[in-house]
């Protein structure tokens, strides 16, 4: 199959008009942008420090081969064997043909709150430019009377002194973060207007995602070496600062040099581990599916997924490793702890460390680094999961009205569409819902996604029908890794939702209590997201009901038989008649990335 991006007749209900990257190294470059997202930087490094250290990193890492890196492998062979979008390629098991109705979901539900993230760090890289960084004095419009710039420290027993601060007192970083960038009310409830810095601010973000996906996989692809190398240049800069700083090695202890090995007990640690490793590596959520759709059908993507999965948990250690030893600094400058200053989510990036990375000579020039970082972080992200949802929505389109010619139009119109409905995130309550949709949206729709994944394509499509597909593809048997793996990956993602289950706690923002009604409106989002699973269900068992005409438990493996339509995307026939000297290479084709 030619490397370059070309272009194939589509049959009837079948394949999408086949499209392939430019080179094996633009899939790579890609999927390291979509999996290296915000979540390495502020909350991989928060658990790590919440959960034991060194203990939670056991956790993730047996949570990442056991369960993430599994399901990696899996979406990326399914749609890389069949070329089948997110809405059609779970014609492999036809009772959970929803799941790809909800991948895409998830997927936009996502994109829609993740810009608004990145939005935030576009207006911070902007102040970064002023020669004063605003988040610095308390001599701003914004700035009230409980802002205290933290100097020296005297501590009570009974209280907290910062110099002339106390407790009560608020820093210029965060009043900057809160009555600023956000001008944040005290209620979800209460929108207030719209604060136009982050309107204009989530305009100019939809407008760039626009800008990058205007050609599909052809300028994902391109952009992408942008996504995933700048920010490692970026946090190896901070990483070289940080550690020379006096004090490093006192954050870093704290971050991960202490082990608790009482916390691997603790079922939050598991949840806390399983929960990264989903949002890490982009499984569950559809980005993987349109990815994988588009590389050589010979790919050899074994060594990709293991790859993937050992540079997201790097990256997590390193953006950690940079961070607290920025915030030891910040403890040793200010006499706060370490406990006391790291904090999770957003707190974290756009409070704490952009307010110890004040402290620093040249501090603009870090923090100019620092957000340029999370902007690129950001977009590598978004622009695999919005890829995913404009892929399948133009795709749906060309079935239903004349679009050749116009698909970059309505690439537009969907990202403006997009941009519409994220705007309640623009009022002073944006904090509110976007923690809101992010609470509810990853939760359970992960982690049973996750579950009916594992269970569709290792139990009920089975192993055997899995090692047969992937040798057809990569010339190669599955090792036993891989093999046992698929055997026990329905058990663990099911361990992992009755985990979920009993150790769930109600969602909060800080010290902020949400409202029953918001939790209701959380809940209603999570059932529209989950919808399409009993509905497609249904449908899926009146087609073949109707097919065989008559209902007897003898008909069972009937029910649970691949659509008509199930093939490897190389060949015309079925699996059975596929020829297998058609495969040449008899390796696979190995991502240059790894054999240059």
């Amino acid at each position: 199959m030619n490397s370059k991006v070309s272009s194939k007749v589509e049959s009837k209900g079948s394949k999408s008009t086949e499209k392939t990257w430019g080179s094996p190294v633009e899939f790579l470059m890609t999927c390291i942008g979509f999996s290296v997202g915000l979540g390495n930087v502020w909350r991989f490094p928060y658990l790590c420090f919440k959960n034991g250290g060194s203990a939670f990193v056991i956790a993730f890492a047996i949570m990442l081969f056991v369960v993430g890196l599994p399901l990696f492998f899996l979406e990326i062979t399914i749609a890389q064997y069949s070329k089948f979008s997110p809405i059609n390629v779970w014609k492999v098991v036809p009772i959970f043909r929803g799941l790809g109705i909800v991948a895409l979901l998830i997927a936009t539900f996502i994109s829609i709150y993740y810009n608004v993230l990145i939005c935030y760090s576009l207006i911070y890289l902007i102040s970064s430019f002023f020669p004063t960084l605003p988040w610095t004095t308390c001599d701003s419009e914004w700035n009230d009377d409980k802002c205290c710039i933290p100097s020296q420290v005297d501590v009570t027993n009974t209280s907290l002194s910062i110099g002339h601060c106390s407790k009560f007192t608020e820093t210029p970083a965060k009043q900057y973060f809160y009555n600023y960038v956000l001008t944040l009310s005290d209620d979800i409830g209460n929108f207030t207007g719209v604060n136009w810095k982050l309107a204009l601010s989530l305009l100019t973000c939809w407008f760039l995602v626009f800008l990058s996906l205007s050609k599909g996989v052809k300028s994902l692809g391109k952009v992408s070496y942008i996504t995933a190398i700048f920010p490692y240049i970026m946090i190896f800069a901070l990483i070289i600062r940080g550690v020379t700083l006096e004090g490093a090695l006192t954050g870093i202890e704290y971050y991960i040099l202490n082990i608790n090995t009482e916390k691997l007990l603790n079922l939050t640690t598991w949840t806390d581990a399983a929960s990264q490793v989903y949002f890490i590596l982009g499984v569950a959520q559809g980005g993987l599916y349109t990815l994988g759709r588009y590389n050589d059908f010979n790919y050899n993507h074994q060594k990709t997924s293991i790859f993937i999965a050992i540079l997201d948990a790097v990256t997590g250690l390193l953006a950690g490793l940079a961070i607290f030893s920025v915030l030891g600094y910040m403890s040793t400058k200010t006499g706060i702890s370490v406990p006391d200053l790291a904090v999770g989510g957003p707190g974290l990036s756009f409070i704490v460390y952009p307010e110890a990375l004040s402290l620093m000579p040249f501090p603009w020039i870090w923090c100019i680094f620092f957000f340029v970082m999370m902007i690129t972080i950001g977009f590598g992200s978004i622009l695999s999961l919005s890829e995913c949802v404009l892929d399948s929505i133009t795709e749906a389109l060309k079935g239903i009205i004349n679009i050749h010619g116009k698909e970059t139009f309505y690439r537009f119109l969907i990202c403006m569409i997009f941009y519409v409905i994220a705007f309640p995130m623009t009022t002073h309550s944006s904090l509110y819902i976007q923690n809101l949709i992010d609470g509810y949206v990853s939760g359970y729709p992960f982690i049973i996604f996750g579950f009916l994944e594992a269970l569709g394509l290792c139990w009920i499509y089975g192993i055997t029908n899995l090692k047969r597909d992937i040798k057809l593809m990569i010339g190669k048997e599955l090792n036993y890794y891989w093999i046992a793996c698929f055997a026990i990956v329905p058990v663990s993602t099911f361990s992992v939702f009755l985990i979920s289950a009993i150790s769930s706690e109600q969602l909060t923002l800080n010290d902020y209590v949400y409202p029953t009604w918001s939790h209701v409106v959380g809940w209603i989002i999570v059932i529209i997201v989950l919808s399409p699973l009993p509905i497609f269900f249904t449908l899926s068992i009146r087609k073949t009901y109707k097919r065989l005409g008559r209902f007897d438990w003898r008909d069972f493996g009937e029910y649970l038989k691949p659509d008509q339509e199930w093939k490897p995307a190389k060949s015309n026939d079925s699996v059975d008649d596929f020829n297998m000297k058609q495969i040449k290479i008899e390796s696979g084709i190995d991502n240059q990335g790894f054999t240059s």
